[in-house]
């Protein structure tokens, strides 16, 4: 039962408001806490078992903190007991998603067969791990305190909308909201209805069309060549961000129609004139949970405060900042690589971006220096569009690495760009070999530049969606009446076409 499914739509989430709108309010976070099960259990069946033993587990962790802390107990018990309560729950997620991964690797650096059982995964382990990771270590950093009720810190980690694709909250974001009860209202409705039809626009319009073409590019032999090669990169990039933004507008509004503010995961990330900034666009909640718990913690700690002392005195502080940033950058790019699955390429996406970043700070002066020497504004719109060019090739290979199905596909289809004339790729007929039609493309093409523009305008007024009922009546309809006629008129759906199974999901 995806997001993006009739079952969610026409079912479940119906049910879950009138369910929500009949009890009380002081219980109403405990309906959104049965739904949330209910919504575990369709898809993972007896698996939710490990997610409840992640939640024991960070409960347990987190009220003993709080209970050795006021009863003065040592530093390094406290200290100890996060230790252990974070290491249990991160257990359990390696144990599920990276065993066989792990004897896989052995038994090639060995040369023999370990023979293994498949692990069956719940949905979402990677998801609701780092909130409940992060909110042991937010209460052992005495950020929050403890929550003392267990269905409170269950519906937290378990919250429907946000278990299969994120966004990763922080408790201190949503608990209040969670637990409120606010009644469902018509502006409510309102509210989460938009940003539904929008997500539903980006997944049916965008990237469901070019779900064919995409699959067939990286699970056929990597022959293709030229000019079609760069184009089927460029489409897996815009697949991702349809599939991926869209469900995360999808969860976002099914969140608001409970009065439930999710935090966002997507800002106009194709804006971005850098690696840096891009990530600081794109999956941002995860951006944000890597910075606050594994890039600060390492910044912060006595190995690299030595390190800064020794070595400004000694290389001076630009060399010193560069290897400072690598310390602290290489745990959360491994960290962002292997967190997206036991895959060599998720590995090698994630170094990919480190080096990138560690780049990008390395050669910051001599860029500046650069753009000084011919006399052109580091503002300026050459230099813009230079660095927006540039980012764009870095945003390709590196979505072009995440989709491929190996790394020597990788290599060979970055080799083949080179092997041929640029000519002739799209008009021969390649891409309809490939199952998108003429028709798809144009309706892709189309939804793709509506897309940018309401990049454009969110860029600007970032409270643009918010605001559109507020809109005159003829141009608030208008795009009420646009959004759905495309999506009932030229969705993908029907049996010529697939659905973009959660890409997220199984993270």
């Amino acid at each position: 039962m995806a997001y993006n499914t009739n079952v969610y739509f026409i079912i479940f989430l119906p049910i879950v408001i009138i369910l929500y709108s009949i009890v009380p309010k002081r219980y109403r976070y405990i309906s959104l806490l049965v739904s949330s099960i209910v919504f575990f259990a369709l898809i993972s069946k007896w698996l939710i078992l490990w997610a409840f033993l992640a939640i024991i587990i960070a409960y347990i962790a987190a009220r003993l903190i709080e209970y050795k802390r006021e009863t003065t107990s040592k530093y390094s018990t406290i200290k100890c007991i996060m230790l252990l309560g974070i290491c249990a729950i991160i257990a359990i997620l390696v144990g599920l998603k990276y065993t066989n991964f792990a004897l896989e690797i052995i038994g090639s650096i060995t040369n023999s067969e370990i023979s293994f059982k498949s692990i069956a995964v719940p949905i979402g382990i990677s998801f609701y791990t780092l909130q409940a990771v992060g909110y042991v270590l937010d209460v052992y950093w005495e950020r929050i305190k403890a929550e003392h009720n267990i269905l409170k810190l269950s519906l937290f980690i378990l919250f429907f909308p946000t278990l299969m694709e994120g966004p990763i909250c922080r408790y201190s974001d949503v608990m209040d909201q969670l637990f409120e009860g606010e009644a469902v209202s018509a502006n409510s409705l309102r509210q989460g209805a938009i940003r539904i039809g929008w997500g539903l626009f980006k997944r049916m319009i965008i990237a469901d069309r070019l779900n064919a073409v995409v699959n067939y590019f990286y699970m056929t032999e990597p022959t293709h060549q030229g000019i079609i090669v760069i184009i089927c990169a460029i489409l897996t990039t815009i697949q991702l961000y349809a599939e991926f933004a869209g469900t995360i507008d999808i969860v976002i509004g099914s969140a608001l129609i409970f009065n439930i503010k999710l935090p966002e995961n997507f800002r106009q990330p194709f804006m971005a004139k850098s690696a840096a900034e891009f990530w600081r666009r794109w999956h941002i909640t995860l951006g944000v949970w890597l910075k606050n718990y594994v890039f600060y913690p390492v910044t912060t700690s006595k190995l690299v405060k030595k390190w800064n002392k020794f070595a400004k005195k000694k290389v001076g502080k630009h060399f010193t900042k560069v290897v400072t940033s690598a310390i602290a950058l290489f745990p959360v790019w491994l960290i962002n690589g292997l967190w997206h699955g036991p895959k060599i390429t998720y590995i090698a996406y994630g170094m990919y971006y480190f080096v990138i970043l560690v780049l990008e700070i390395a050669f910051e002066p001599a860029g500046k220096a650069f753009w000084k020497m011919v006399h052109l504004k580091e503002d300026g719109f050459v230099v813009n569009a230079v660095r927006l060019l540039r980012t764009w090739i870095i945003i390709v290979l590196g979505e072009m690495l995440f989709r491929a199905e190996s790394i020597s596909q990788f290599i060979k289809l970055c080799g083949n760009i080179f092997t041929t004339h640029f000519e002739g790729g799209l008009l021969n007929g390649a891409l309809i070999d490939m199952g998108l039609s003429r028709e798809d493309l144009v309706i892709a093409l189309i939804g793709i530049i509506i897309v940018f523009i309401g990049d454009v305008i969110l860029e600007k007024k970032p409270d643009f969606i918010e605001k559109i009922p507020s809109l005159a009546l003829p141009l608030r309809w208008a795009i009420y009446y646009f959004v759905i006629i495309m999506i009932v008129v030229f969705g993908a759906y029907g049996e010529a076409y697939r659905s973009v199974e959660l890409i997220y999901a199984n993270f």
